[in-house]
């Protein structure tokens, strides 16, 4: 099941990728990043166990809206058999309707490679984003496919859900503030939803950003996870970033 899920995804993302070099005489924008980070957490949930983690990101993108991209981490959600690292495969399409709202709808794969784990970490989630004039963002993500996160098994494979809002400030050129809020619905999986949430106060001095994060959980995946894996924690990141367009 693993292979024909991967062999599934890698064809959707090549064919993402075919469309893309096609019409790639347009204007085209290669983004990126590399850095590091106290603690990589996703929805309240910490990927390293309170550890720090390197992590990149690659993104292209047409003039007409459509994109892939990827992003690398290192992991470490399980105390001893652990994968090393978490790659996620994503390609979508973007699109501004004037000054007030604009929408993005992506396909991700979450990829571990090498998983020495029993259960089947891997998974498939499409997102659904609308932003309102740049600064307030609500999403709904579905997955389809969902066996187990972060570091503990599932009852069984089955639906998850999340939704999400979120707002970004601007305090100035260099400085912003943002938070959001989600819902997990993991009901099919392990038998409880829970909440989340986080807040971070970001530096912007190009090509270098730095951010610093509030994040946390209510009490529901320190049941499930653990507290190694839930609880708040605060997180420090530095960024490089780079753009190309031509």
């Amino acid at each position: 099941r693993r292979v024909i899920r991967r062999r599934f995804c890698f064809a959707c993302l090549l064919a993402c990728a075919a469309v893309l070099s096609n019409v790639a005489a347009a204007q085209t924008s290669i983004s990126g990043s590399i850095g590091a980070t106290s603690h990589f957490v996703f929805r309240g949930l910490s990927y390293t166990r309170g550890g720090p983690a390197v992590q990149g990101s690659l993104d292209l993108e047409v003039r007409s809206g459509a994109y892939v991209g990827t992003f690398v981490s290192s992991t470490n959600p399980n105390p001893g058999y652990t994968p090393a690292a978490e790659v996620d495969l994503w390609a979508g399409y973007h699109r501004e309707f004037g000054d007030s709202l604009s929408a993005d709808v992506r396909y991700t794969h979450y990829w571990y490679p090498d998983d020495p784990r029993v259960a089947d970490y891997d998974r498939d989630e499409l997102i659904a984003t609308l932003g309102f004039p740049g600064a307030a963002f609500v999403s709904a993500t579905y997955s389809p496919n969902t066996e187990a996160i972060a570091a503990t098994p599932g009852l069984a494979e089955g639906d998850t859900w999340t939704v999400e809002i979120s707002a970004r400030h601007a305090l100035s050129p260099r400085w912003s503030i943002s938070a959001g809020a989600g819902r997990y619905f993991l009901d099919e999986i392990y038998g409880e939803d829970y909440d989340y949430w986080g807040a971070t106060l970001s530096a912007d001095f190009a090509p270098l950003e730095l951010h610093l994060a509030v994040l946390g959980a209510d009490s529901a995946p320190e049941h499930i996870f653990g507290s190694r894996v839930a609880g708040e924690r605060i997180a420090v990141t530095a960024l490089y970033r780079f753009s190309i367009t031509r």
